[in-house]
């Protein structure tokens, strides 16, 4: 029998005790209070037995003073009243007797049905005195505390009790409250715990009293595995930094989060309880309309994936990673959705500068790859006119300049416009640059080093050029091999702070072998014009020798 229904058998037994002394009650009151005609029989012979008294005391008197004897008729009207009266009360004792006999079946069936309810109730069922002694008991009592009949009866329920002294103390109370419900602990026979639910009425005899045990140690049991289960559940989500969640899958109320949220978010647990949809204005608003989007499926999908930012209180945004499912299902549909979700701020952090250092990568790759195929084409071309073409042209695929040009050293102060891209293809006289004109050209040929200007038009000292093509960015590099000064690269943008360092750069590596292709080049022009020149010089010599031998011939003819 379950806890919830201790003292049930109690009131069973008071319920079925109260119902049979109600119809004991008018069983005896019908037996002790005749019917109608009974009490006519009863009244009439009563009556005629004292009207034959009467008659016979007053006729006796008269009959005395008269000293004249009792008339037969008179007797005889005595008798017949007599014998009435007689006739009466014994068919009223006929009645009562039937009556009686009814009334002790009566008495006899309730108590069986009492010794029925007592002997087969579910719950032990102990008759105490005052001392607390068991002076009856039900089998359910035995096998509940686990004893033998004749150790219960006689015995104490104080010496079943875990603390024995909380019975005493209990037992005086109850004696003056009469009545009493709570719980207890005992030890069976055996050494095992018993956890019982009682109730307790005094005096439904005087000096006898009835107690009820329920036993709930199967239920004690399960409460105290759940609690431990919550204990340690409570102790792994309080202390672990994954944050658990359980949400209402229809109205997306959030019904319990771990400790971790308050870490997490920046935000306290109370104010998540006094409004479960707060969380949502914890989400990124660049990431809240997909989150919530994404949310509203997960209550018909039962999945929820997702990665989004959450901004705390103090400003500083954080990155989530939050998975659900459903759980709890009810007819074929899933209540709650149960998740976890997890601060993968530096997993993210990490992606980023991952996914910075392969763009690096692909870019130091792309740029190697670029500058030795420039290099290979500068190397193998030996024409100056196809050699400044192919690197002005490689120079565009890293630096987006809008003009650049190749300067060649003409004289120790003066350069020339050896290539410039775009061409301009009206222009028709050659550019020289005087160095003395320009501060930053003679900048480079003094230093060596290479400028980078971000805006001209802070430099007070700057002076344009056809060559510069209206700078507003500007870099120039000097072309040395061998700590010789070939010439300059300049590249120009008509955009301010179009160039960066990181162009700089690029436009310098290029350079390097653009130097060397450049000497390259001059040497073998120069071969080609002391080629030139030493076969002109050859077809003379030939020539000469030719007329020389044509001479010496006719000088032999004619002598």
């Amino acid at each position: 029998m379950g806890a919830g229904t201790i003292g049930d058998a109690f009131k069973t037994i008071t319920r079925v005790k109260g119902k049979n002394l109600v119809r004991l009650n008018k069983r005896l009151h019908k037996s002790f209070s005749p019917p109608r005609l009974q009490a006519s029989w009863l009244k009439g012979s009563a009556f005629l037995i004292f009207l034959a008294a009467v008659i016979l005391f007053a006729t006796a008197l008269v009959a005395r003073s008269n000293h004249a004897p009792l008339t037969s008729y008179f007797l005889i009207t005595v008798l017949v009243a007599l014998c009435c009266a007689i006739a009466l009360l014994a068919r009223f004792l006929i009645l009562l007797r039937r009556d009686n006999q009814k009334t002790a079946n009566t008495l006899h069936s309730t108590g069986r049905e009492f010794k029925s309810i007592f002997q087969n109730a579910l719950d032990a069922i102990l008759i105490l005195d005052d001392q607390g002694t068991c002076i009856e008991a039900n089998p359910a009592a035995f096998a509940i505390l686990g004893v033998e009949q004749e150790r219960l009866l006689g015995h104490s329920l104080g010496e079943f009790y875990l603390n024995p002294q909380s019975f005493t103390d209990n037992w005086a109370r109850f004696l003056e409250e009469k009545y009493q419900r709570g719980s207890a602990d005992f030890v069976r026979s055996n050494g095992s715990p018993l956890f019982a639910d009682y109730t307790a009425a005094a005096d439904y005899i005087p000096g006898r009293h009835v107690v009820i045990l329920c036993d709930v140690t199967q239920k004690v049991n399960a409460e105290r595995c759940l609690k431990e289960s919550e204990d340690r559940f409570q102790l792994m989500a309080n202390n672990i930094q994954e944050v658990f969640w359980m949400m209402n899958a229809v109205t997306k109320e959030i019904v319990y989060v771990s400790y971790a949220y308050e870490t997490i978010t920046g935000r306290s647990l109370a104010e998540i309880r006094e409004n479960p949809s707060s969380y949502k204005e914890l989400v990124h608003p660049s990431d809240r309309t997909r989150f919530l989007a994404k949310l509203e499926e997960a209550g018909i999908t039962g999945k929820f994936d997702e990665e989004f930012r959450i901004v705390r209180p103090d400003g500083v945004s954080r990155w989530i990673s939050c998975k659900g499912s459903p759980a709890g299902y009810v007819g074929g549909t899933a209540p709650w959705l149960v998740g976890i979700a997890q601060d993968i701020t530096s997993r993210k952090h990490a992606e980023q500068e991952i996914a910075k250092h392969l763009a690096e990568a692909e870019a130091a790759r792309a740029e190697a790859d670029a500058l030795r195929k420039a290099t290979l084409t500068l190397t193998q071309n030996l024409r100056m006119d196809e050699l400044l073409d192919t690197l002005l042209q490689t120079l565009l695929t890293i630096v987006p300049y809008d003009s650049a040009c190749v300067l060649l050293t003409d004289t120790e102060q003066s350069f020339l416009v050896a290539r410039q891209m775009p061409r301009e293809t009206n222009r028709k006289n050659v550019i020289i640059l005087e160095v003395s004109a320009h501060h930053f050209l003679q900048k480079v040929l003094m230093t060596r080093n290479s400028v980078f200007l971000e805006n001209t038009r802070t430099e007070s000292e700057w002076r344009d050029s056809p060559a510069f093509g209206g700078a507003r960015s500007w870099i120039c590099i000097p072309l040395i091999v061998s700590e010789h000064l070939v010439g300059l690269l300049s590249v120009s943008s008509k955009e301010s702070g179009r160039f960066t360092r990181e162009h700089l750069r690029l436009a310098k590596s290029l350079a390097l072998s653009a130097a060397v292709a450049i000497q390259n080049a001059r040497l073998y022009e120069r071969v080609e014009i002391y080629a030139s020149e030493l076969e002109l010089q050859v077809k003379l010599l030939k020539e000469t020798q030719a007329a020389l031998e044509q001479t010496q011939s006719r000088s032999r003819g004619t002598g």
